[in-house]
């Protein structure tokens, strides 16, 4: 007689989940939540829930503003993540280029990575102007509606592309035919300057970032503002050159030849 087949043991560990279902909870909010608000929206009573968020305060994923009794999160996750060695190997490669560059240009900067159908800022340098746009480190992009965005989807193969935007699923979304034409023109170009999409009265340079095999490695991004009182010495197109310059150090820093070239050179959706 044959022998039963065996079936997959599942595992469970509830104060985990527990304690992942908030962390995923307060990272999807924009601002802090207080104890009820926390256990109504998990649908948990405010006593389980109050002993993990003492446990994750410890532990310093979150704090306790304690004059609105509200909790919030640390960076301490981001911090984790960037110890990863594709992250620390990008960030070392990029900190002198990036610094060089907003000392001329006198605007701030940033690395994208495409992570799970998103861009993530995972470097940042800030102007060292009196006045300036800085994009924090772990925002996250849109990849279609997003000057980031659309060059790490304009510089990655096709299948790599579509793999992308369906992890993306965009609200509203996205009108493919529109889409492909504007990464068709980003790759001919090489990079974008584009009005923001987030913010008026910014315009947005990137250009890709290359590792050794040719592979997009994340986006470089300079959100221009311009000064209204002339007192800015390098203008929209200096910026957008020493941008490429910085870009290509960045690439060259990660091993990449411009021989190799990009992957992504087909164009389609």
């Amino acid at each position: 007689m044959a022998a039963p087949a065996t079936r997959r043991k599942t595992y469970t560990a509830p104060a985990l989940a527990k304690g992942l279902d908030i962390l995923e909870l307060m990272a999807s909010e924009p601002g802090r939540l207080s104890l009820g608000q926390i256990a109504d929206k998990l649908g948990r009573s405010k006593g389980e829930i109050f002993r993990m968020l003492v446990v994750l305060n410890d532990r310093d994923y979150i704090y306790l503003d304690r004059e609105s009794e509200t909790y919030g999160m640390t960076l301490k996750l981001f911090a984790l993540t960037h110890r990863q060695p594709r992250i620390q190997r990008l960030s070392s490669a990029a900190a002198p280029a990036m610094s060089k560059l907003v000392q001329t240009i006198e605007q701030s900067c940033h690395l994208v990575i495409h992570y799970q159908g998103r861009g993530i800022v995972v470097v940042q340098q800030s102007s060292p102007a009196d006045r300036g746009l800085n994009v924090r480190l772990g925002a996250d992009a849109s990849l279609a509606n997003s000057c980031s965005g659309r060059i790490l989807l304009a510089f990655s193969s096709l299948e790599e592309r579509r793999r992308m935007l369906n992890e993306a699923r965009p609200k509203p979304p996205v009108h493919r035919a529109e889409l492909k034409q504007a990464l068709s023109l980003v790759l001919k170009q090489g990079f974008e300057v584009v009005e923001s999409e987030q913010v008026q009265g910014v315009k947005d340079i990137g250009y890709p970032v290359f590792d050794y095999s040719g592979t997009i490695s994340a986006a470089l991004v300079v959100p221009f503002l311009e000064h209204l009182d002339s007192s800015h010495k390098v203008d929209l197109e200096q910026a957008r050159q020493h941008l490429a310059a910085a870009a290509t150090d960045i690439s060259d820093a990660l091993g990449h030849r411009a021989s190799t070239g990009p992957l992504g050179g087909p164009q389609g959706s």
